[in-house]
């Protein structure tokens, strides 16, 4: 028995916390790959002196506990994926402070009752103390199991569509073998992401990456290429997951720019695979 569109949409979690040192900063930037020796100009993500740099992606981690909105709403956790990640940045994040959040269900899409159901779990953050909002991020859960539950057929959201010319650069990522088992420290323990058995009994060889890792290399990866890693340039950092990578596989992002509008993909040449597609990134001067 699928959950029920009316039950559900009105669902909201107000002003909870997030309190976080920079330490945690610290272990989200190498999950992601930064400090990487050969490369100077990623210290300050890295060493906290004189500054701690964060990286802006660093916002959608602080948001994910917002998907307890969705509470016992009944939907099949076992058939779910995550869909989208899309993040909107009004100022940087310091590197230590507590956020308060209000999440709630922005939009459902009953596919039909054999294709399945979109949930988008939104999320807003304010420094504690400050009036105005620091980010907001919109977690996008396909339901596979859950259509039917009434609602909209069609999402309001149009996917962002990429240049059809050819990259005007594409940025090179190699990822560790122990990727996995770093970032799962962030927080995300399924076992999937660390057990060989657990990766089997999901359909994989070994352990794969976290998506939301996949996520934050893209999201260094533009910051690097086209930001110089200046994180106040970033102003928004949208993409649709499509396949997930292995530890220690190299991830190519394909960059095209367009103004203040950067459209990238981001995939796995070797397997010839797209890891996350539909990528727009808006920034600053």
């Amino acid at each position: 028995m699928p959950f029920k569109y009316d039950d559900l949409i009105s669902n909201r979690l107000e002003d909870w916390s997030y309190t976080y040192g920079d330490k945690d900063v610290l272990l989200y930037n190498l999950g992601i790959g930064m400090g990487r020796a050969e490369r100077e100009e990623e210290l300050p993500f890295v060493f906290e002196e004189p500054e701690l740099k964060v990286v802006p992606s660093f916002a959608a981690l602080i948001a994910q506990q917002g998907a307890r909105v969705i509470g016992g709403a009944g939907i099949t956790v076992a058939r779910i994926l995550h869909g989208e990640e899309r993040l909107a940045l009004y100022r940087p994040l310091p590197s230590a402070g507590e956020v308060r959040l209000n999440s709630w269900i922005s939009e459902i899409v009953d596919k039909g009752p054999e294709k399945g159901a979109l949930i988008t779990v939104s999320s807003e953050g304010r420094m504690a103390g400050e009036d105005s909002a620091a980010f907001r991020v919109d977690h996008l859960i396909f339901a596979r199991a859950d259509g039917g539950c009434g609602g909209p057929a069609k999402s309001t959201f149009v996917p962002h569509q990429l240049p059809e010319r050819e990259p005007d650069m594409v940025y090179e990522a190699r990822t560790r073998t122990d990727d996995a088992l770093l970032y799962r420290l962030n927080g995300d323990r399924n076992p999937l992401h660390a057990h060989p058995a657990a990766a089997k009994r999901g359909g994989f060889d070994r352990p794969i990456l976290h998506g939301m890792c996949t996520y934050g290399i893209s999201c260094r990866s533009v910051l690097d290429a086209v930001c110089g890693l200046d994180p106040t340039r970033m102003k928004s950092f949208d993409a649709r997951f499509t396949s997930p990578i292995f530890p220690g596989e190299t991830l190519h992002t394909d960059i095209w720019i367009d103004g203040d509008i950067v459209s990238f993909r981001s995939r796995v040449a070797a397997r010839g695979i797209v890891a996350l597609n539909n990528g727009r990134c808006q920034i600053g001067a």
